[in-house]
């Protein structure tokens, strides 16, 4: 029955999300692999539980404050949006739409991981593209359904070309991803001079900024002095594209998702590994491999491609024993 589907689908924690995905990886294809961890890593079941569970805008007000929350965390306002870094987002519209209908037949006793290979093999021949590039995209389905309820999911996806500034295929952007800028004739000399690109809205050209060999990325993108396109108030003047207030890994206003490998990356710092639970979103994390990173702490030596999520807090605050207690 549907009715027990969505019964199941509304008790997926963030952890059994983890699992899900983590069960996926080895069938999505590379262009969204990361991208698919780290847009359940953006938006955590938990969050979006303690906002919807608010009585009313001021107590969620009160809960923002609370959780030190800039931006947009709420999937209810930017759904159709939300994950436009993976490459998959171009089948929107219809992954949306067959997902909603798949859903209205479904079965509360099949785990949720075959509900969505079976929906990704479905929407694959809709769209006429491999099971790979449809899966990421569909575990992303599910997971904003579960956020929206299927009365808000079902609204058809808002008009826009999706996809639009994606015009290389999975496998290009995937080799593109693994390249580094060339150094000039004499670039085998260069040591900590070398430059190299960080692209930060990669579905939309002209979005990147240069690096030294091993700077840390928020102080890259300060020197590049390019505002972003999204704006909030998380933002100052001359920070550049990516919001970031202290530096020191005690913020996390400059967290990010790392779409290209991360073997070019700097390893996470133990310091930077205990602030993940804090600010809530250790479920998607690892150790040197994580696509969540802090990126006043990240140092590069090689070309990377991030996004930026649409907010930022400390979101382990609703696991604190206070919390705890008032939820009970």
């Amino acid at each position: 029955m549907a009715s027990d589907f969505y019964s199941a689908l509304a008790s997926t924690d963030d952890a059994t999300w983890a699992r899900i995905v983590g069960d996926l990886q080895s069938d999505i294809h590379p262009v969204d692999r990361n991208a698919t961890r780290i847009w359940f890593a953006f938006y955590p079941v938990k969050l979006a539980r303690a906002l919807a569970a608010a009585a009313s805008a001021d107590e969620a007000a009160a809960l923002r404050k609370k959780l030190i929350i800039k931006g947009q965390p709420a999937l209810t306002a930017i759904a159709d949006s939300a994950p436009e870094f993976l490459y998959g987002h171009r089948y929107w519209p219809k992954v949306k739409a067959a997902v909603s209908e798949y859903a209205a037949k479904a079965d509360g006793a099949t785990p949720l991981n075959q509900h969505i290979k079976t929906a990704a093999k479905q929407i694959a021949k809709l769209v006429n593209a491999s099971e790979a590039l449809t899966l990421g995209i569909t575990a992303v389905a599910f997971g904003t359904l579960q956020q929206l309820g299927a009365a808000a999911f079902k609204q058809a996806a808002a008009a826009g070309d999706y996809g639009k500034h994606w015009n290389k295929s999975a496998d290009q952007i995937v080799a593109d991803r693994a390249k580094d800028d060339g150094q000039g004739v004499f670039g085998f000399l260069k040591t900590i001079d070398k430059s190299f690109t960080v692209n930060f809205r990669e579905c939309e050209p002209g979005h990147n900024f240069k690096l030294v060999n091993m700077q840390d990325v928020t102080m890259a993108a300060k020197e590049a002095g390019k505002p972003y396109n999204l704006k909030d108030e998380r933002y100052k003047e001359g920070d550049g594209p990516i919001p970031v207030e202290c530096r020191t890994a005690a913020c996390g206003t400059c967290w990010v998702g790392v779409l290209s490998p991360t073997e070019k990356l700097s390893p996470p710092t133990e310091r930077e590994i205990n602030k993940w639970k804090y600010f809530g979103y250790e479920g998607f994390t690892g150790a040197a491999d994580s696509p969540i990173r802090l990126a006043c702490q990240l140092k590069a030596y090689g070309n990377v491609t991030i996004t930026i999520p649409a907010w930022c807090g400390m979101i382990g605050k609703l696991d604190e024993p206070e919390a705890k207690a008032a939820k009970a």
